[in-house]
């Protein structure tokens, strides 16, 4: 099927295809238990990550039978039916997805024969259709006076990107130090296009910050070669060339999960995502970004009734309260039929503890396509807003420009809100959420256009307890002179613990220098006459906290 055409705003549709078109049709089958799995909950590092683990035990999550795989037995039972396939299985909501010819009934008789099967069902197949984005050349050398002098009062020279990241305040989170360092973010997508060759990624790719791929739609690891709509979402997070974009969080860790196939009907994307949000959780990513979603179909008698927007109708909804449940943070784009006859989210945008994510302009004016809530049972969505009017994105020949879709507001958030969670580690995914809503521009009056409004990621709210940005009281330095030339002094205040770390980092997060204090100096002189003019980290570590402040050398 050939991809429509459109103008205007990037809009994701996400289409029904009839199986009856397929030999073969894909069942959900139910099961009621894990009886007979050689999986135990006293031993979790079988089946999760020490980084999950620890997730877990931080936030004082139980570690349940919802984290148990699917027993072996009953898969290989099932398999072992004539005329079955199993295509994978949910550990989070105790399934399988197999494949049964369409002329055989009795394949299915059979499995539900089992006493282990609660019942099976058939799986309805979607498919997504992108739309090409208009790829004019672009002078990536010239910016306006305006976001010029923006870029060098702030340290960094976002080049595009300089408002959207302004709007939500973070550049002033980017001048603290704080840009993403250690939180891993899960980017489930359609594909990744020439991620590994586009340069807006080299600093991504230099220091190791893509930790993995997996593609669930084809199996394997290969996800370069498949949609660019993924690489445009993860520009906005990760992409690093000065005076031309910076990302939200250039200094995360990264899985890029492709669940999308906008080209072939294959197995269900709805479980595909599915099946990547029980991956990443497994990995120990902390965020789950998801620019997709599902709403209205080719055949209308299967669209999504409003009814079912409750967050516990659709698997996919299910599966992302699940992950929130795990202590993931899971953000949805709202959706982009704002101005349609469906003007509503789609799932699992409605899911509980999901922030459903609304795309605003430059001014902060909702934008007319995103998608409004409420949810069915009366919740509010969106949650949040961030800039999907004219956002700075990445294309696919590797020049940037404007795109427009909630699909570019949710990463620029994503990314935002690793920062802000780097700099309150010890906030667990719910509280970070009920904090941003507070600290929102529209927290007094929330509504179903623009939720609780844009974010201020450098503001606490009254009622919340002051954080020094991870920062012990007892820990500071100054420096001086600062800007410097080629040397500068760290004066450290007696109340700090030893031995300790300083380190100085670029833009990037290379670190440059590097030096442990055994022993009582409370005045430290570094030489820089090595390195190049412009902005700088100094970090200072102990077992008492840690605090980072900005230099620069002229």
């Amino acid at each position: 099927m050939k991809l429509k055409n459109f103008t205007g705003f990037l809009l994701f549709s996400f289409l029904f295809l009839s199986e009856s078109n397929y030999a073969q049709v894909k069942y959900w089958v139910r099961l009621n238990n894990k009886t007979g799995t050689p999986f135990s909950i006293s031993n979790p590092s079988a089946f999760l990550s020490q980084k999950a683990i620890t997730r877990r035990s931080f936030h004082n999550i139980a570690i349940d039978t919802k984290d148990l795989p699917v027993s072996p037995n009953y898969i290989n039972l099932i398999d072992n039916v004539a005329n079955v396939t199993v295509l994978y299985a949910s550990k989070w909501l105790n399934g399988l997805v197999v494949s049964v010819p369409s002329s055989s009934s009795t394949a299915l008789n059979t499995i539900n024969s089992f006493s282990f099967v609660l019942g099976t069902g058939q799986v309805n197949s979607y498919k997504i259709k992108i739309p090409k984005l208009n790829e004019p050349p672009i002078d990536n050398s010239q910016t306006n006076l305006k976001t010029t002098l923006s870029n060098t009062l702030s340290g960094f020279n976002y080049g595009g990107s300089y408002w959207q990241n302004k709007q939500l305040n973070l550049d002033c989170l980017h001048n603290k130090g704080y840009r993403g360092k250690g939180v891993t973010i899960a980017v489930l997508d359609a594909g990744f296009y020439n991620v590994d060759i586009n340069p807006l990624f080299d600093s991504l790719r230099a220091y190791g910050r893509i930790i993995g791929t997996r593609d669930f739609v084809n199996g394997g690891t290969s996800v370069y070669e498949d949609n660019y709509h993924g690489m445009s979402v993860l520009s906005c997070m990760a992409a690093n060339k000065p005076g031309v974009i910076l990302g939200s969080a250039p200094d995360s860790f990264y899985w890029l999960l492709r669940t999308e196939d906008v080209n072939f009907e294959t197995i269900s994307e709805e479980y595909n995502w599915i099946r990547g949000a029980e991956f990443a959780d497994s990995v120990g990513a902390d965020i789950l970004t998801t620019s997709l979603g599902y709403t209205q179909f080719d055949n209308s008698t299967q669209n999504h009734n409003y009814s079912t927007l409750n967050g516990k109708t659709a698997p996919m909804s299910i599966a992302a309260t699940i992950a929130a449940r795990k202590g993931l943070f899971v953000l949805n784009s709202a959706g982009n039929e704002g101005g349609g006859s469906w003007q509503y989210i789609g799932v699992p945008a409605d899911a509980d503890s999901v922030c459903t994510v609304g795309a605003v302009d430059s001014l902060g004016i909702v934008a007319n396509f995103s998608s409004t809530g409420p949810t069915f049972d009366g919740r509010i969505k969106p949650d949040l807003v961030a800039r999907g009017v004219g956002a700075w994105v990445s294309f696919s020949n590797g020049q940037c420009g404007p795109g427009n879709g909630t699909s570019f507001a949710t990463p620029i958030l994503a990314g935002a809100i690793a920062c802000f969670w780097q700099s309150h580690s010890n906030y667990n995914n719910i509280k970070l959420l009920d904090t941003l809503k507070k600290i929102a521009s529209n927290a007094i009056n929330p509504n179903n256009s623009i939720g609780w409004g844009i974010t201020n990621m450098c503001t606490i709210p009254v009622g919340i307890e002051k954080q020094s940005f991870n920062s012990a009281d007892n820990i500071d330095f100054i420096i001086s002179p600062n800007p410097h030339n080629n040397k500068f002094t760290i004066n450290i205040n007696s109340r700090i613990t030893y031995p300790f770390f300083i380190n100085l980092s670029d833009l990037t997060g290379k670190i440059l220098i590097s030096q442990q204090i055994k022993s009582t100096h409370n005045i430290i002189e570094l030489d820089t006459h090595e390195l190049d003019a412009g902005v700088y980290f100094l970090s200072l570590k102990s077992e008492k906290g840690y605090k980072i402040h900005k230099i620069i050398k002229q």
